[in-house]
């Protein structure tokens, strides 16, 4: 039964060398994750900036085209006399 087990560990299933092949090819995989996470990193804060700049616009227009306001604030308007 022992020479059964070593015959199917070193010899079919190539055991130390299969098992650095796998690990090597798990680091990899690790690596290739971590890139992705600060890549995705990047792009969240890159939308997140892009996303304030648009709501400012956005709000600048609503403000100046529809006399829109914010809760809380009170709304004046200068009306100009002609002489």
């Amino acid at each position: 039964m022992l020479a059964t087990l070593i015959r199917q560990n070193f010899f079919i299933n190539q055991f130390p060398g299969a098992l650095t092949e796998k690990q090597s090819i798990v680091n990899k995989e690790i690596q290739t994750n971590q890139a992705l996470n600060e890549e995705n990193i990047i792009k969240q804060i890159e939308l997140k900036a892009e996303s304030a700049a648009n709501m400012e616009i956005l709000e600048s227009q609503a403000r100046y085209r529809f006399g829109l306001i914010k809760d809380g604030e009170t709304y004046h308007q200068i009306t100009r006399q002609n002489p």
